[in-house]
């Protein structure tokens, strides 16, 4: 019987580098490459770096932060995704300070814990978010917040570049710094702030990006909220490591989408299932020239197979899951280029190179057999040092051998690849026995026209956790809930058989697309 254990591939060598580095790197090798772009499709406004550009305007930056700040401090930022994002990130990192994303969806009572949790001492933020005045509620937290000296607004880039001074920024960032402190989603709690080191997410990017087998210089679609290490790490570095150009789509909406896709001719496009439904609803999709489209990439949320075939079949490009989380640097698994859509949609794929991965009993500690179920460990030079100021989470989110305890479950099979089944923290407990959800959203993904599911537990005077489930069918198909009862019967053991059903035209996300399982169970009570 062979253990749930799996070695590190080393055969892609790591760098040693910061990510003022990797874009040198960049420049050195494609100056004139088109780097970072903005079409405003509407306006027909158009703005575009080359990788010299951005490098030299990243720098002036990252000379006026100096100014104000020393290395190590830290430079909050409360944004949409745009350029000006890209290039405050850039110049933070190039000027030694460790920047502190938050979402723009977040309010007053939100934002405020987590700035003064996270020291910010400046804020670089967008002055407004969707109809709401983020500058208002900026001004109201003042008197709460005596650590933050200074404000910048993102519509004052130019002016912030022009004061800064030409010239590499003469400040000593080692690969070991701290760059970035990102915030946890919050899908099963409060959200606690992940140190993550510039030698960790540079190589976390190449080595991921690598696995798109894509061309140098190919189009990629910034739309993954660059506050989440998806948008941050994964996209806006792994974009700078194969020298491709970023296009910045601010938030995600289904004909701009779609223009853009056809307009900028896009190569990799990173999903939710929700998008893609979106795009195939839109009368325009018929039309639209989407030959370009190579890879699209998925994750954080049951990827079933009707899922994988409209994603296949209407977009004719290749599905990529991957799992990631930002404690783990970003991802942490994929599939490949070629893998079947069983595997896509079965797995998400194996573990990233330099990453030991193993399945642990979550009590015992011990290494599982192959197949069976555990929670998933990894030990990488990726993954976090800790949770910022928090010697608590710090010491309970590693083993004694210092695995990152991800609070996932899973499997890992004879191939390596790695079986998704839930959130150890989601493991329903019914009647003593023990239902893990992904168990139950993959039976049922295997029924024709549903497309997401969500598998929940509920209080229950009699068995302590009752099943619940939440699905959203296909655009244009509905399906009964008896039939869909009828169809798990044949495939499930009966008491895991939801008793509560809803059919939902979406689910509650987090901005980086996965389901808030929790506010999904407040459905059912």
């Amino acid at each position: 019987m062979s253990i749930a254990l799996e070695q590190a591939d080393t055969s892609l060598a790591l760098r040693d580098w910061t990510v003022g580095d990797l874009l040198a790197d960049a420049v050195a090798r494609a100056p004139d490459s088109i780097a970072l772009k903005l079409n405003n499709l509407d306006s027909g406004a158009v703005r575009r770096w080359s990788y010299a550009e951005l490098q030299a305007q990243s720098w002036r930056l990252a000379n006026f932060l100096s100014r104000r700040f020393a290395p190590g401090e830290h430079l909050a930022i409360w944004a949409a995704n745009g350029p000006e994002f890209v290039l405050f990130q850039l110049a933070a990192a190039q000027a030694g300070l460790v920047l502190v994303t938050l979402n723009p969806a977040l309010r007053a009572r939100e934002v405020g814990p987590l700035l003064a949790q996270g020291r910010a001492v400046g804020l670089v933020q967008d002055r407004e978010y969707r109809g709401t005045d983020l500058a208002e509620i900026t001004n109201a937290l003042r008197p709460e917040l005596p650590l933050l000296r200074e404000i910048f607004y993102t519509d004052a880039l130019e002016a912030l570049i022009a004061a800064g001074t030409d010239g590499k920024p003469a400040i000593a960032v080692a690969p070991a710094d701290t760059a970035l402190l990102l915030y946890t989603s919050g899908t099963t709690g409060a959200p606690k702030g992940v140190v993550l080191r510039h030698r960790g997410i540079v190589n976390n990017a190449i080595i991921g990006a690598t696995r798109y087998e894509l061309a140098l210089g190919s189009n990629w679609l910034g739309v993954l909220p660059m506050f989440h290490v998806g948008g941050s790490v994964t996209s806006t570095l792994g974009c700078i490591s194969q020298l491709s150009t970023n296009v910045i789509m601010p938030s995600f909406e289904a004909l701009k989408c779609l223009r853009l896709l056809e307009a900028e001719k896009i190569a990799w496009f990173p999903v939710v299932p929700a998008m893609v439904m979106a795009l195939l609803e839109r009368p325009e999709f018929a039309s639209a020239d989407l030959s370009s489209l190579q890879i699209v990439l998925t994750g954080g949320t049951t990827i079933t197979p009707d899922f994988v075939r409209l994603a296949r079949e209407r977009l004719k490009a290749e599905v990529q899951v991957m799992f990631g989380q930002t404690e783990a640097g970003g991802g942490m698994t994929k599939t490949f280029r070629g893998d079947s859509a069983e595997t896509i949609s079965a797995t998400v794929g194996r573990p990233y190179g330099h990453t030991e991965m193993r399945i642990a009993d979550p009590n015992s500690g011990v290494t599982a057999a192959r197949g069976e179920i555990g929670e998933i460990r990894i030990r990488s030079p990726f993954m976090t040092a800790g949770y910022f100021e928090n010697p608590a989470a710090t010491q309970a989110a590693f083993d004694a051998e210092g695995y990152l305890r991800t609070g996932d479950l899973g499997a890992l099979d004879e191939a390596g690849y790695l079986h998704i089944t839930g959130r150890l923290k989601e493991m329903i407990i019914r009647g003593g026995e023990n239902i893990y959800p992904r168990e139950v959203e993959d039976a049922l993904a295997e029924l024709p026209g549903v497309v997401e599911t969500a598998v929940v537990g509920v209080p229950h005077e009699k068995w302590g956790e009752e099943v619940a489930v939440a699905v959203r069918c296909a655009p244009g198909e509905s399906v009964e809930i008896e039939a869909m009862r009828e169809f798990l019967i044949g495939r499930i053991a009966r008491h895991k058989v939801p008793k509560l059903w809803k059919i939902v035209p979406d689910f509650p996300r987090t901005a980086s697309g996965k389901i808030q399982k929790f506010e999904v169970a407040q459905w059912f009570k």
